[in-house]
């Protein structure tokens, strides 16, 4: 099944697990021994007259993962009660060096550590570029930051909007017309934000112009604790692997159309780099499946042997 018959068919949500302020923030205990996966998946049964799509705006989860982690259900689709859905709120930590933020673009998805709160990660689903407008790949830093920010629109947007009819002006005040919402960080690669959005149905799907969209809610949350000299990690790592004490995970989502990865042998690497040091046994007939089925989901596929 491609990528985009699963967007057309699928849809999931993701249930808050929150220790803020903030209804939208997930903050999770960063995992002890170098363990990787945090959070646990759930289930919920709907609503009459609920559509994925609204309840996954509600609950604060992408589009792509609410595709993913439930096959033929149409996110757009009203549902009748008591449909049972995967609420898929278990992750796998990047195998980065947990400083600052990490924006790994084919999992749509940013895990933040912050500065002064040691022992804990954020992390957030977001919205990216296009394909062929996709934000570089590259170790960059937070520029500055601002609230109710002037957008300047690029040239590409322009000329873009105008095969559309519609003509934008160069600048746009603050107000409820600008794309940029009411949160803007700036970042050193120029310009390419991580802001606000004033829709918030692309959180979850390729379609700014290589800015990372979050949801007003998420960004309202991290903005006051984002400083300027942040670093930021932006990466390629549509399969993740990590560990839970002597159980082995993989979790592997769609490779970017203009990145395409290694596919099973890149699943295959990325295991053998996770087990180096450790004699590992692993299901490869569960890794050979994950390698046609992108669900998004930490599975175990192996474990430690004493």
């Amino acid at each position: 099944m491609t990528k985009h018959s699963r967007l057309a068919r699928s849809a999931g949500l993701l249930v808050i697990i929150f220790f803020t302020k903030c209804a939208f923030a997930r903050t999770y205990a960063l995992p002890s021994n170098g363990d990787a996966l945090i959070g646990k998946s759930e289930y919920i049964t709907t609503s009459s007259g609920e559509t994925l799509i609204n309840i996954a705006q509600r609950f604060d989860v992408g589009l792509n993962g609410i595709v993913d982690a439930n096959l033929s259900i149409n996110p757009a689709q009203p549902l009748p009660h008591g449909i049972r859905i995967h609420i898929p709120t278990a992750f796998l930590i990047p195998a980065q060096k947990q400083k600052g933020i990490i924006i790994n673009l084919p999992e749509m998805r940013m895990y933040y550590f912050p500065t002064n709160s040691h022992g804990i990660v954020m992390t957030y689903p977001i919205g990216i570029g296009r394909v062929g407008k996709t934000i570089p790949i590259a170790n960059t830093a937070v520029l500055g930051k601002r609230m109710n920010p002037t957008w300047t629109a690029p040239k590409d947007i322009r000329e873009f909007n105008e095969q559309q009819g519609i003509t934008l002006p160069i600048t746009m005040p603050a107000g409820p017309d600008n794309p940029l919402g009411p949160y803007a960080i700036y970042l050193k690669i120029p310009t390419y934000l991580i802001h606000s959005t004033i829709i918030p149905e692309s959180v979850g799907k390729r379609a700014s112009f290589g800015c990372i969209r979050m949801h007003e809610e998420d960004i309202k949350d991290f903005y006051p604790l984002v400083t300027s000299g942040t670093p930021v990690s932006i990466v390629n790592l549509p399969s993740k692997t990590g560990w839970k004490g002597n159980s082995l995970f993989l979790e592997n989502h769609d490779a970017l159309q203009e990145h395409p990865d290694e596919g099973y042998n890149g699943m295959v690497n990325a295991l053998y780099h996770a087990g180096r040091g450790r004699a590992t046994l692993v299901d490869w007939q569960l890794v050979s499946f994950l390698a046609e089925d992108h669900d998004g989901l930490p599975h175990e596929v192996g474990f430690k042997v004493n």
